[in-house]
């Protein structure tokens, strides 16, 4: 019999990884599914996540990981527990990349599936290319199509190996049958968040602007610093209900971008959408992919406060408009972005590379 896969997550999920919290939570509807869970559920596989315990015993790995952003005590530990044949799914790379190496430096000819979200950063790119790390990563699935032509036409990885996939919302939690007529322009998120663009688009409009500035993936801090309308509130580390919440009362979703070439902000689109709320958002390299302008989202310029006040001003009185495209926006999630559809393909790629 085949060993379980590995589905090794990248951050601290608490006690998350136990499947009866797991089950408990997402019955209660307190939180949306996970695909890591899923994932683990739908092959049968285990779930491994940072030890932190492990990590604070070793405090030069621990400076380390953090002047380069990867987990390499934790991929050891992963690459010690892995058995012949057994396939590995890194759900980022910083553990997949370090975990790579690993299997390198190890010889371990492992099946391993790498979720990569920002191949192009300086860091990895240095990362990938000093050591053959293609060898001992036989699957790319990357979230934003500039990225998986950056695997191929950059890091030369061949054609076959790459998938761009969307990535997910959880359908189901994130519906629009609680969606309620609100009053307020709601942004959501840290990471590449160009808030100061949107503060200026909104000044003197005397709209109401919630700004929930929390994130798994970033730990920046918004400071308003007096610059700001005083009609702007400033959340942060709320619970997923409260969030699907302020979705469900946003008369427009916001999502002020600085130009990147990978999927900044794709969670907090994928929400919107998934709620059917109008959506203005910045066009980007990374994240245009996502969306259809004019249809699912309305599109601007990054860094054009100017642009996105006469976008905000416009669908702010434009009943019709939004309710054209909530509608459309929830449709694309259910014909192409749910969470299953992502597990179902990563699944075909872990059934692909075994067989």
């Amino acid at each position: 019999m085949s060993p379980k896969p590995l589905i090794v997550v990248s951050n601290s999920v608490g006690n998350m990884t136990d499947p009866f919290v797991y089950s408990k939570a997402i019955s209660a509807y307190d939180q949306p599914r996970q695909d890591y869970h899923e994932l683990a559920l739908r092959l049968g596989g285990k779930l491994i996540a940072p030890d932190t315990r492990h990590l604070a015993l070793l405090r030069y790995t621990w400076w380390l990981e953090q002047r380069l952003k990867f987990h390499l005590a934790e991929a050891v530990r992963v690459s010690l527990k892995l058995s012949e044949g057994q396939v590995v799914v890194s759900t980022s790379e910083k553990i997949g990349l370090p975990l790579a190496n690993m299997l390198r430096l190890r010889q371990q000819h492992t099946p391993h599936l790498l979720i990569a979200h920002k191949l192009s950063s300086p860091r990895k790119r240095y990362y990938f290319k000093t050591w053959p790390l293609s060898d001992y990563v036989q699957h790319v699935a990357c979230v934003s199509q500039s990225q998986a032509v950056y695997a191929t036409t950059s890091l030369g990885m061949p054609a076959a190996r790459v998938d761009f996939l969307y990535d997910k919302v959880d359908q189901h939690f994130f519906s629009p049958e609680t969606a309620v007529s609100g009053n307020y322009l709601l942004a959501v998120g840290q990471e590449q968040r160009d808030y100061g663009t949107l503060l200026q688009a909104i000044k003197g409009t005397n709209l109401p602007l919630v700004i929930v500035n929390s994130s798994l993936w970033a730990n920046q801090h918004l400071h308003l610093n007096g610059s700001g309308p005083t009609e702007a509130k400033v959340l942060a580390h709320i619970s997923f209900r409260a969030l699907r919440d302020l979705y469900a009362g946003a008369r427009l979703v916001v999502l002020p971008l600085f130009d990147s070439d990978y999927a900044a902000g794709v969670n907090a689109a994928l929400e919107a959408m998934a709620m059917a709320r109008p959506l203005i958002v910045s066009q980007t390299r990374g994240l245009g992919c996502y969306f259809v302008p004019g249809q699912t989202a309305v599109a601007v310029p990054s860094a054009d406060p100017t642009a996105l006040r006469e976008a905000i001003l416009a669908l702010w009185h434009d009943d019709n408009a939004r309710q054209h495209l909530g509608t459309n926006a929830r449709q694309a999630v259910e014909e192409k972005m749910t969470l299953d559809h992502y597990v179902n393909r990563l699944c075909q790629i872990v059934a692909e590379m075994s067989g």
